[in-house]
């Protein structure tokens, strides 16, 4: 997942994260290097069983916090992270920056 909330390489302001029919993907102008990609789309990635997102660093921090539903999006539309969903089970794994923004109780 990058600073953005995208996740391989579906990005927010790109068309590609919203493909239901094709299974994999090109995109020849992405934000980040390098440009041209291919990747997977959401049918797939959502057809595993199990999912697990490995997040580290403190500036994903903001993002996590909005993966999970304990904040907004910043620009008001959610993000593509929050679109992952496993057929059983979706797994985070967060180092201590990544989580530095989520609240525990106790």
């Amino acid at each position: 997942m990058g600073p953005d909330g995208h996740v391989a390489s579906l990005f927010p302001s790109r068309p590609h994260r919203h493909e239901k029919e094709r299974l994999v993907t090109f995109i020849t102008d992405s934000p980040k290097p390098p440009p041209p990609r291919i990747t997977f789309t959401f049918p797939v990635i959502n057809s595993a069983s199990e999912i697990a997102m490995v997040v580290t660093g403190a500036e994903l921090a903001n993002m996590v916090d909005v993966a999970l539903g304990n904040a907004p999006p910043p620009d008001g539309i959610p993000p593509p992270c929050t679109e992952v969903s496993a057929e059983e089970e979706l797994t985070w794994f967060l180092d201590k920056d990544a989580a530095s923004k989520l609240q525990t109780s106790g």
